[in-house]
């Protein structure tokens, strides 16, 4: 039997009067679905514009807003401020997990301002793409090169038509 994956979706200082939920939660598990992943948990966090900013700032070296952020537990990002930043934060030490927890796949976070403001229709189909998007990133996908964005964009087209043909 096929483990089970598993969804958790966090609001942080946003509402959820507008959002489906359980379409956002189709989207992340039709992503773990497509890309062969299972028995796995992650995360998903609705943020404003002020925790991305920081976000964005502290791991990256990026002081501005963004849509999206993924914190992978198996893939490390880039981070393009100055190194020397750093020095003080990391330890390199590992944190383990006791056997009894599942597999924390990671974290996704996203600016619920930020993609009210770069939707072009539905705010809703909008959020289910970066969310298709950035579980992507934790599983490894990046689009810096154009044949890997071309990948990107076909995965993300099978993922949200699979999300919604669930819902």
């Amino acid at each position: 039997m096929e483990k089970e994956n598993v969804i958790n979706i966090f609001l942080d200082g946003v509402s959820n009067e507008i959002l489906n939920l359980g379409y956002i939660e189709s989207v992340a598990l039709s992503a773990l679905h497509i890309c062969n992943v299972a028995g796995v948990e992650g995360s998903i966090v609705l943020a404003d514009d002020d925790t991305l900013r920081g976000l964005n700032r502290d791991y990256r070296g990026i002081d501005e807003t963004t849509d999206v952020l993924s914190f992978s537990n198996d893939h490390e990002g880039e981070y393009y401020g100055d190194p020397t930043d750093l020095n003080d934060r990391f330890t390199g030490d590992s944190f383990v997990l006791p056997e009894t927890v599942t597999d924390q796949l990671g974290e996704v976070v996203i600016s619920l301002p930020q993609i009210e403001r770069q939707a072009n229709g539905l705010l809703i189909d909008e959020l289910g793409h970066i969310v298709a998007h950035g579980f992507l990133h934790l599983l490894g996908y990046d689009h810096e090169k154009h044949e890997d964005k071309v990948v990107m964009q076909r995965l993300e087209s099978d993922i949200l038509e699979r999300a919604k043909n669930i819902v």
